[in-house]
């Protein structure tokens, strides 16, 4: 403790990881932060407001030029209409004269537009200039012959050269019949002035376009020809905006009826005045971060002063204390948390003597009452393990199941049950402290043959058993069935050394006991309330192993062929015979284990030793259930056994002895 003592004071603390130093920085870093991702998000949100103003603009001049461009195409509508109602080109139609109709044209006022005028006969000749059509006029004209006023979009041919124009063919009738065409065509080239005067009225710059050539422009506004085809043939409005050099842009298709794409307008609006408005925001937002900084600084300052003063106080006066001086007082001026603490640690230094004795005091109290706890859990829980299987101990010891009425599982399991036969009858002739000592012998070997194949042991009901393979522990359908079996072989076979024990003890009706096994799905879980539950299974496989119990003959095994396609690998089977059981519709068969496969024989045979001992095993054969081959053996053993003892008595006895025999033998040869 002493070392550590003086290793703290030697302790120096840098001037960079001073909590002075440390606050300052985090109080820096955060109003930095702060100040950055509020600038940050002002300029993002005002770049993206001053986009989508300028976006807006943009958009609507283009929605008004093209109410111009749609106001331009119905008046070349309203003129091609008007001059087919035209009683003078009606005469020059009906007279064929060209020169009339040209005459009369050239005296039309047509204002500030420039129109151009053709005229055909109602053989769709021109009368007038001329001119090629091109295929945009002749669909026109030809709308036209069938009494339709058409107007669109078209390329039309102009000083050998192919541009787009609004293009309104319109019949002239004279009595109700169709005696000639006029067409009307505003060329965009030959109209220079309304378009810039459509500019100006904007307040941006126009461009249109054929093949990527400029046809009308207010400024240079080239565009290159991959832009112009995807523009021209998507047919649809394109926008290039930036608040950068290339400004903003609105293309828009023109197309003819068929869809063919004519010419491509475009609206250009230069980005300069909302670029400066931007840098403007961006040096405002500058100058106001910058005096924000010089006053959080200066503010850290005075805020870190005023926190850590104090606090190296109470370091100081904690040192003293520590020591060993405890009246030393701790005395600060401010009023806030930090005093509180300071009067805190006063409490704390006074009390502290006191607390130290009692603390002492309670853990030698605890550690007696942890030991005494400990040993009364460790007594209850060995008592415990007397009334739960191994498995469902160690299980719920481990943590791997939960004391609760809400899990339940669908499993596989092979269910075993016996039943000791007639064991009212031996309850009559034993005293009750007799009986109990027979049945928790018996019960105390069938449960350590149970734990030595592994099987969960579910319940006793007086003199049954229940037991189960597959849950808690799992490995295979296949092994659980063949342990069941190999269990239920070897407690028969225990239960004939303890019939010869009990016959030797003077009881008369020792246990014969029934077995019954099945496999297949059950119920397992914990069932009960919160209070009291039991960990079983249940389902209608459960209840098919006791009938088949039931069913079975005293000092058998009777087993479901579920069960028997299992294991009948390693355990030879036979079939016991077809039952009918409670709840099964039609018979069933049960099977009998015999022995297991590629083992010794369960016959012993009795035989006489070279010193003349006879041995003879103490357990009952099934005849039934004995092979060929061991029919033969016994009968070979039971001759051996006879000719020996004939022998020995023919060497003690002499003649007499030997009469006896003969008559005896007489006697076993008439039996």
């Amino acid at each position: 403790m002493s070392e550590q003592r003086e290793a703290v004071d030697s302790m120096e603390v840098s001037r960079k990881q001073s909590i002075r130093s440390r606050l300052q920085r985090y109080f820096l870093l955060v109003s930095l932060s702060i100040i950055f991702l509020m600038s940050a998000f002002s300029l993002v949100y005002f770049y993206n407001t001053t986009m989508k103003e300028s976006t807006s603009v943009i958009r609507n001049k283009l929605s008004l030029a093209e109410i111009f461009m749609d106001d331009k195409k119905k008046e070349t509508e309203e003129y091609a209409k008007n001059l087919a109602s035209q009683r003078s080109v009606q005469l020059g139609l009906e007279l064929e004269s060209g020169i009339k109709i040209s005459e009369y044209l050239e005296g039309l006022e047509k204002g500030s537009t420039s129109f151009r005028v053709s005229v055909f006969n109602a053989s769709g000749l021109l009368l007038t200039d001329s001119v090629v059509l091109s295929s945009g006029e002749s669909a026109l004209l030809q709308h036209a012959l069938k009494g339709s006023v058409s107007t669109a979009p078209c390329q039309v041919n102009n000083l050998n050269m192919k541009t787009p124009a609004y293009v309104s063919a319109a019949p002239v009738m004279y009595n109700d019949e169709i005696i000639g065409v006029v067409m009307v065509s505003f060329i965009f080239v030959e109209n220079q002035e309304f378009f810039m005067e459509l500019s100006r009225n904007l307040e941006c710059e126009m461009a249109i376009y054929t093949d990527a050539s400029t046809v009308v422009s207010t400024g240079e506004l080239p565009i290159n020809l991959s832009l112009y085809k995807n523009i021209a043939y998507s047919g649809k409005t394109y926008e290039d905006l930036s608040l950068a050099a290339s400004g903003l842009n609105e293309y828009k298709a023109l197309v003819d009826e068929s869809d063919f794409p004519v010419a491509v307008y475009r609206l250009y609006l230069s980005s300069i005045q909302y670029r400066k408005v931007f840098i403007t925001a961006i040096l405002v937002y500058i100058a106001i971060a910058t005096v924000v900084t010089v006053l959080v600084i200066s503010l850290i300052l005075r805020i870190s002063a005023s926190i850590l003063n104090p606090i190296d106080q109470l370091l100081q006066s904690v040192n003293i204390v520590r020591g060993g001086d405890l009246s030393h007082e701790v005395a600060l001026q401010v009023q806030d948390e930090i005093g509180r603490l300071g009067y805190a640690f006063n409490e704390l230094r006074s009390q502290l003597f006191d607390k130290i004795a009692t603390i002492q005091d309670m853990n030698q109290s605890l550690e007696r009452t942890v030991t005494e706890r400990t040993a009364t859990i460790n007594t209850l829980n060995d008592k415990m393990k007397h009334y739960l299987s191994p498995q469902l101990y160690a299980s719920i010891a481990g943590g791997e199941r939960d004391a609760s009425v809400d899990k339940h599982y669908r499993k596989r399991l092979t269910v075993f049950f016996s039943d000791v036969v007639n064991f009212t009858k031996t309850t009559e002739s034993l005293e009750p402290e007799d009986l109990s000592g027979l049945l928790n012998s018996y019960l105390d070997s069938m449960a350590a043959i149970a734990q030595k194949y592994g099987g969960t042991i579910d319940k006793y009901v007086g003199d049954a058993v229940m037991i189960f393979f597959g849950d808690p522990e799992f490995t295979s359908d296949k092994d659980h069935a063949v342990r069941a079996v190999k269990m239920a072989m070897e407690m028969q076979e225990s239960l004939i050394s303890f019939r010869e024990r009990w016959r030797r003890n003077g009881i008369e009706n020792p246990f014969h006991v029934r077995v019954g096994i099945n496999t297949g799905y059950c119920t397992v879980g914990n069932f009960g309330s919160e209070t009291k539950m039991d960990y079983t299974i249940i389902g209608n496989n459960v209840n098919m192993a006791a009938r088949f119990e039931a069913a079975a003959e005293p000092d058998t095994i009777l087993m479901s062929p579920e069960t028997y396609m299992l294991v009948n690998d390693e355990i030879e089977c036979v079939v016991a015979g077809e039952y009918s059981l409670k709840g099964i519709t039609g018979t069933i068969k049960g099977y009998r284990p015999v022995r297991v496969k590629n083992a010794r024989s369960q016959v012993e045979f009795a035989k006489v030793t070279s010193r003349g001992e006879l041995i003879y095993p103490e357990k009952p054969v099934d005849l039934k259930l004995l092979s060929s081959k061991e029919r033969r053996n016994l009968l070979l053993s039971i001759k051996e056994t006879f000719d020996e003892i004939k022998d020995a008595k023919l060497q003690v006895n002499a003649k007499p002895v030997v009469k006896n025999l003969d008559e005896d033998e007489g006697k076993a040869k008439k039996v």
